[in-house]
């Protein structure tokens, strides 16, 4: 009977053995660091469709975007980085899947569109702020759901405007009478636009940012193509010609519709201004 009651207690099944501690929090870890970032598919106004056929860009309708990380937080913050104006651009290159993508090559529009998703997937689509009202000066608080933000697609371009293969734009100044050729500005061509009116509002030099901008997007001019003669052409362009290139310009601009309806609360203004990006955009409640 003992050699039976020894054996049947050996042919019992034996209880499940629980996990080591040390087993426990190995699989804990693992489980933790083998999160994945999400990311998103970040809609481009552009479509790809004014890159020249060699960009990397070029049909290119979106471009996958990861969620900011803490490690996104930290050059956000970075004060050498801010300094220098890098902050942004930083953590933009950051959040981009395809490595081989350069923000600086990107569109100033598609730029805004990465900016803003990125806003939303890091801190939510609440953003508010202050806007100045354009007739009486006055701040007024206001809130804006970034999601409900469209974009511009500049589908329509006019048939007096010519779009080339190089994916700029050709159409004819009202008072010169003469074929321009104009380029859209990439977050890099803008980068320098800024870092010259820094420099030049430092040294206390004439502001001539108007003119600065239409050096920089005009290509050609009459099939002229050299610098200096381009240069030349703006400082005595007509402003009639001037402010018709401009407005041609920001019809054809690819972006996101940053304008809102606003209703000033001391005077009573009302009509559309444009979304102040102020540092609440990035720093919610700083």
């Amino acid at each position: 009977m003992g050699n039976r009651k020894r054996n049947s207690q050996r042919m019992q099944p034996s209880a499940p053995t629980a996990p080591s501690p040390a087993a426990a929090v190995a699989a804990a870890t693992h489980d933790i660091f083998s999160f994945v970032t999400p990311t998103e598919f970040v809609e481009l106004p552009s479509r790809g469709r004014f890159y020249p056929e060699d960009h990397p860009l070029v049909g290119v309708e979106t471009v996958e975007l990861r969620h900011m990380t803490a490690k996104e937080e930290d050059i956000l913050t970075s004060e050498a980085l801010l300094r220098k104006g890098l902050a942004l651009d930083r953590m933009l290159q950051s959040l981009l899947v395809d490595k081989t993508l350069k923000i600086d090559d990107f569109l100033v529009g598609d730029k805004n569109a990465l900016v803003v998703s990125s806003r939303i997937t890091g801190f939510g689509p609440d953003y508010k702020t202050s806007v100045s009202c354009p007739s009486c000066g006055e701040n007024n608080d206001a809130e804006f759901n970034l999601e409900a933000l469209s974009l511009h697609f500049a589908d329509d371009i006019g048939d007096d405007i010519q779009q080339t293969p190089t994916g700029t734009f050709m159409f004819e100044l009202p008072t010169t009478n003469v074929m321009v050729e104009v380029r859209l500005l990439t977050s890099g061509t803008e980068k320098k636009l800024n870092d010259s009116l820094t420099k030049k509002k430092k040294l206390n030099l004439p502001d001539t940012k108007s003119t600065d901008l239409l050096k920089a997007v005009i290509v050609s001019v009459a099939g002229v193509t050299d610098t200096g003669m381009l240069s030349q052409f703006v400082d005595v362009m007509p402003v009639r010609d001037s402010r018709f290139l401009r407005a041609i310009y920001e019809g054809i601009r690819p972006d996101v519709d940053l304008t809102h309806e606003f209703t000033c609360e001391s005077c009573t203004f009302g009509g559309e201004v444009i979304m102040p990006l102020t540092a609440e955009f990035f720093w919610p409640g700083a």
